[in-house]
């Protein structure tokens, strides 16, 4: 992507500051720079640019970085240093200790640390708590200040800090360094809660079943309108043939990302997902006045078949939520070109497809290739294959659209405006990111303020 980006990314400051953004991450992650400072002073010099990003907006990106890089890892590795920390804390239960940092939120990267803060008067004493891991006691200064921080090399294989207050500041509520808001931190409960994981049940291996779509029957001689020239079953071949062909060729046709898709697509999902995507037409074709024939809520309906078919296969929750989230939202994407949607109708794609955005971009292309009715022109199938490559340029260069970093937090909404029901704050939060992405502000101080604007109207409580 050049510099300028897509002519469907916005072009205001934010996004510029994102790709300064990104580019400082990668710069973090490989560890050419280990300040932040530093490196988006470089990561700007690169994108010909001087806005630089926030600290919070670098932090963002590492996490997706790391997810993406490191895969199924990163999440074990998380898991595994959270249970070093619940292991410590239990240790400093009487002093009140709190996982902070990374661990907490999930920002890890390799080289990261377990941190955690405790309010004992006595050092002594947390020392004497943690002997078994060879602590060393140290003493740093900052800004007129001392802290105590008890240093362990090896808590599981992870080097790990614990910083000592004072008992009488157990109360206040720290700021973070990165984001300068609130820190986040949690309990020894929280982290009890949050380490808490729900067994998938046992499942078949719909993968090398032998299964037949009766619902794909009723599809026969279903007439559609004039953007396509077959009936709904033979529509629906036409797609599944489409991705077969996409697969078959190992992704050719996308010679940017061809290495990435093969790594990234589930080939088998992709079919799923073709055969059930017009699942719904049967049931919601209706005809206008004028003859026009539609099929109002079909994405609905198909995913509600899709649901059904997850289950005779034995889909496990994860397949099965990515499977009918396909279906239900396999329109979008050919839409949004068409209608010249918003740029935070784009980003609803990357929020609800999550990994499976590419399998939902080749889906689309391959549903609107197979349309070749008198109402379908070749510049709309061209502009189909631009928008795909557009949404996979987003998804693996980290794009604006993909992963915006909202600069107004949870924790910031809280301490401005006071307690809030938990369900306000979601509204909110999605209302700004929405706002934020359409370029409509772009500080955290134009955030907070359009944030009480929201407060005041009654439909966002």
């Amino acid at each position: 992507m050049n510099k300028r980006g897509s002519h469907w990314e916005p072009a205001h400051r934010a996004s510029v500051r994102h790709r300064v953004a990104v580019e400082a991450a990668r710069l973090l992650y490989h560890r050419e720079y280990r300040e932040y400072f530093q490196a988006k002073r470089v990561a700007a010099k690169r994108q010909g640019t001087i806005h630089l990003p926030s600290n919070r907006e670098i932090h963002e990106q590492l996490l997706h970085i790391a997810r993406r890089m490191e895969g199924e890892e990163h999440a074990l590795r998380l898991e595994s240093m959270r249970r070093c920390a619940l292991e410590l804390m239990e240790r400093l239960g009487e002093w009140q200790p709190r996982v902070i940092g990374s661990t907490w939120t999930g920002h890890i990267r390799q080289g990261s640390d377990i941190d955690i803060n405790c309010y004992c008067d006595d050092v002594e004493l947390v020392v004497e708590a943690l002997a078994e891991w060879a602590p060393e006691l140290i003493l740093v200064r900052a800004k007129e200040a001392e802290y105590q921080h008890v240093r362990l090399a090896d808590v599981g294989g992870y080097a790990c800090e614990v910083t000592v207050y004072d008992w009488e500041n157990r109360f206040e509520q720290p700021r973070c360094g990165i984001t300068g808001g609130p820190m986040r931190r949690g309990t020894l409960a929280e982290l009890r809660a949050l380490l808490v994981r729900t067994q998938e049940p046992e499942t078949g291996d719909w993968r090398t079943a032998h299964w037949q779509f009766s619902a794909l029957e009723d599809c026969r001689e279903v007439l559609q309108n004039g953007y396509h020239h077959l009936d709904v079953y033979d529509h629906t071949m036409a797609v599944v043939a489409g991705v077969e062909a996409m697969i078959g060729d190992g992704f050719a046709r996308f010679p940017n990302w061809q290495a990435e898709l093969k790594e990234s697509i589930d080939p088998d999902l992709l079919r799923l997902a073709a055969y059930c995507h017009d699942l719904g037409k049967p049931a919601t074709q209706s005809f206008t006045r004028e003859g026009r024939i539609r099929f109002l809520g079909h994405e609905e309906v198909s995913a509600q078949r899709a649901t059904e078919i997850a289950y005779q296969l034995r889909l496990a929750g994860a397949e099965r939520g990515e499977l009918v989230a396909l279906v239900a939202q396999h329109m979008e994407p050919v839409m949004i070109p068409s209608e010249n949607g918003l740029p935070s109708r784009i980003h609803a794609l990357f929020r609800k497809l999550g990994k499976r955005l590419p399998e939902l971009a080749l889906l689309s292309l391959a549903d609107v290739e197979a349309c070749r009715g008198p109402l379908q022109s070749q510049m709309r199938l061209e502009e189909q294959k631009e928008f795909v490559d557009f949404l996979l340029d987003q998804y693996f260069l980290q794009g604006f659209l993909a992963n915006p970093c909202l600069p107004v937090s949870r924790e910031e909404l809280l301490e401005q405006f006071g307690a809030l029901e938990e369900r306000t704050i979601r509204r909110i939060l999605q209302a700004l990111l929405d706002d934020f992405v359409d370029g409509e502000f772009e500080s955290q101080e134009e955030g907070l303020s359009l944030a009480s604007e929201y407060l005041a109207d009654p439909r966002h409580r």
